[in-house]
């Protein structure tokens, strides 16, 4: 196995090791328990996951603008190289 791959592979555990705790953490704490949260609380553990929903989406709809970009610069290639040929455009 290449040193880099080993490198690469090791980060990767190490994030997904990291994440999990740091994501399982607020459930030790009883302030986090939504049954146990009341009025303020409850506000903002919804403001909370609120916003941790809207990371996620961000991050997704971030990843899928590159593949998005780079169909739509290949159809406008496509689109140019048969203008320049005198071919039909709808």
């Amino acid at each position: 196995m290449e040193p880099l791959l080993g490198v690469k592979i090791g980060c990767l555990f190490a994030l997904l090791v990291l994440t999990l705790i740091c994501g399982l953490i607020p459930i030790c704490f009883k302030w986090f328990q939504l049954d146990a949260a009341t009025g303020r609380h409850r506000r903002v553990l919804s403001l909370l996951g609120c916003t941790s929903a809207g990371v996620f989406l961000g991050a997704g709809f971030m990843h899928m603008t590159a593949d998005a970009l780079e169909g739509i610069e290949s159809e406008i290639q496509k689109f140019m190289m048969q203008d320049k040929k005198g071919g039909k455009c709808f």
